[in-house]
């Protein structure tokens, strides 16, 4: 992580010179380049503008270890050594001698996070001398949000599932809260981890703007909408159900799938930044990137799913491309032109209206339970075809919404994966995963210590810190 650090560090002398103007004089000669730091509001925004390490640094190598997609042996050598080991949930050798440098799903957040840091420890020197305070509020918000939003990423890959009466003693994320590369790497616990995160977006709801001058900055609902996210995982659905009704009070809309909005291409959904369902642009790359990648031919979509769409729902025919014999394959998502190929990770109101569906029957709201999911589904379903849900019975419309999630939300993130981890804590939606190899059957029970992946092994040997048991 270490290196990692230096090569942030030497990465943002260049950004910010490029972005700013030489009359700025954003460097002076250093001894030593870990002293490089930017000086004003302006560098430090410069450096949160950047798509590139900001926006499109999401981890998915969950989506390969979870059930939407599958591959066929010959696809599956096409696949990254590491996310091979990630579908056939494998243990030992896990990385496959590829060591840190490769393991993207690790290195990449915390790249987010460094430059998150190297902003924030820029403001606390500055912020006795600023002049204007809603420029400084908006750059801290936006740092704290981004970096709260990858220790949320990593904690769902790297430990254990929150569990209030475990948490305490589990083995957490490192967190990184200071840009100073001699500060010591060290496991937070699980607790430590979700405190940290929460209390970092509380935070940046207050300081950010309602809504952001650019799609690609957070804005308050997205910050809302994360921390609804980041409560549900924990199973405080009554905090999700609240901050999920705060970020829709701010931010609601909803792509009808009948509009003009929706094209003929190959990817259906209005490209960036003109889908309005999005409050936050982020984009995955990663292991587990093939599966995600819209007319990349390579993972086939669980047929289960597919044939869980209704006829008269737009998804299945905007989501998927049949191909016949059985092949179907991802078509479209919330992508971006350039960037079509890499899987949205960003935020949705469509998202946010599930989380407080489910938040709401679980706390026994029934009425706002459905009124939430009709919202939704009649937006999805082909004009004057849908019939509104009317399940007043809890437990069926749990069912019922977590169905929904999962054929709203395919590959948007690594929802899929996150939802296995927390809902197989309840037998009622336990699920056995399988894969079939050159006739070998692999198999990952639910609670199975392989729902935690293992920490790089360079990061392993350089840091000191304790592996995973997987």
């Amino acid at each position: 992580m270490k290196q990692l650090i230096i090569i942030s560090l030497l990465f943002i002398s260049s950004l910010v010179i490029g972005s700013c103007k030489k009359q700025d004089d954003f460097l002076n000669v250093k001894r030593n380049k870990s002293d490089v730091r930017p000086s004003t509001l302006k560098d430090m925004q410069a450096i949160l503008d950047d798509p590139d390490f900001m926006n499109y640094r999401f981890p998915n190598i969950g989506n390969a270890a979870s059930d939407n997609a599958y591959l066929t042996d010959a696809n599956l050598g096409i696949l990254d050594p590491v996310g091979a080991s990630a579908y056939l949930f494998e243990s030992g050798d896990f990385y496959r001698g590829t060591g840190s440098l490769n393991s993207v799903d690790w290195d990449y957040p915390y790249s987010v996070i460094e430059h998150a840091n190297i902003v924030l420890d820029g403001l606390e020197k500055i912020s006795h001398t600023v002049s204007n305070q809603s420029q400084y509020n908006n750059v801290k918000g936006s740092a704290l949000f981004y970096r709260s939003f990858m220790f949320y990423s990593l904690a769902q890959l790297f430990c254990k599932l929150y569990d209030g009466t475990t948490s305490n003693g589990d083995l957490g994320i490192v967190l990184r809260l200071t840009s100073d590369v001699n500060a010591r790497s060290v496991r937070s616990t699980v607790q430590q981890t979700y405190d940290r995160i929460v209390a970092d977006i509380k935070e940046a709801v207050h300081l950010l703007p309602i809504t952001p001058d650019f799609p690609m900055r957070p804005g308050q609902a997205a910050a809302n909408a994360l921390l609804a996210k980041v409560y549900l995982s924990m199973g405080d659905y009554a905090n999700a159900a609240i901050y999920a009704g705060n970020s829709l009070n701010q931010f609601n809309i909803l792509l009808d799938y009948n509009s003009n909005l929706i094209s003929s291409q190959d990817n259906p959904f209005p490209p960036y930044p003109n889908n309005p369902e999005v409050s936050f642009y982020g984009f995955g790359t990663g292991e587990g990137g093939l599966f995600c990648f819209p007319g990349f031919y390579i993972a086939n979509v669980d047929t289960v799913l597919y044939n869980s769409y209704d006829d008269n729902d737009l998804r299945k025919s905007l989501f998927y491309s049949f191909q016949g014999s059985g092949n179907i394959f991802l078509r479209g998502g919330y992508g971006i032109d350039k960037y079509q190929s890499y899987h949205f990770s960003g935020i949705a109101t469509d998202e946010v209206y599930l989380i407080r569906a489910e938040s709401y029957v679980r706390t026994g709201n029934i009425p706002g339970a459905l009124a939430d999911l009709n919202t939704l589904l009649q937006k999805r379903y082909r004009s004057g075809t849908f019939s509104p849900i009317t399940i007043n019975d809890p437990d069926l419309l749990l069912a019922k919404i977590l169905m929904e999630r999962r054929k709203e939300l395919p590959f948007t993130g690594q929802s899929r994966f996150e939802d296995l981890r927390r809902l197989n804590k309840d037998p009622r939606f336990a699920v056995i995963l399988k894969r079939m190899n050159n006739g070998a059957t692999y198999t990952l029970p639910p609670n199975d210590p392989r729902y935690v992946f293992p920490i790089p092994d360079l990061e392993i040997q350089l840091s000191g810190i304790q592996q995973n048991t997987r």
